[in-house]
């Protein structure tokens, strides 16, 4: 079950659809060395940077993935846990 660190990024990016965005979220994971269930901040805000931010830009404007990955970050960051 995934944790509560990938689930609010796949919330996030429910804008691009529900499967799609599990498979964004879950791919971008998988290429950090981690998995949907033991993703760490550190880990989960390196997927957004190095990987859902480029591929959300097939979706939206270079503008818009930037700014939807500085937001998610922050979510992210000021999340209790590890």
């Amino acid at each position: 079950m995934p944790n509560k660190i990938f689930q609010t990024v796949v919330d996030e990016l429910d804008f691009v659809g529900d499967i799609l965005s599990i498979g964004i979220a879950k791919k971008a994971v998988i290429n950090e060395g981690s998995t949907p269930d033991e993703v760490s901040k550190r880990e989960m805000v390196e997927a957004v940077k190095n990987h859902i931010v480029p591929a959300l830009m097939d979706f939206v404007s270079e503008k818009k993935a930037k700014n939807w990955g500085k937001e998610t970050i922050k979510k992210i960051r000021n999340m209790e846990g590890r």
